[in-house]
């Protein structure tokens, strides 16, 4: 349990693409989860990355390459405590 995971969430513009199919995540090898959400964000990705540095080029080139993405918020969580385990 001592791995961090980046979290990016994203806000989509007008020109968000049909959400009906995600399998163009897999594209994008960083991507270990994604989630559409309600609220101020409309979706969140997991994001498998070693540094902040790794992160920022992720968000800056893969992610504001998309015409779509209106807003991005990053953040690290490290999980310490697991139900399921």
């Amino acid at each position: 349990m001592s791995k961090w995971t980046a979290q990016v969430w994203v806000k989509w513009n007008n020109e968000a693409p049909n959400w009906k199919d995600w399998n163009w995540k897999k594209q994008w090898k960083e991507v270990t989860w994604a989630a559409s959400t309600m609220g101020e964000w409309d979706m969140v990705l997991w994001v498998d990355v070693q540094t902040p540095e790794e992160l920022e080029k992720f968000v800056s080139k893969k992610l504001w390459g998309q015409k779509w993405v209106a807003n991005t918020h990053s953040s690290w969580a490290k999980e310490i405590w697991n139900k399921a385990a």
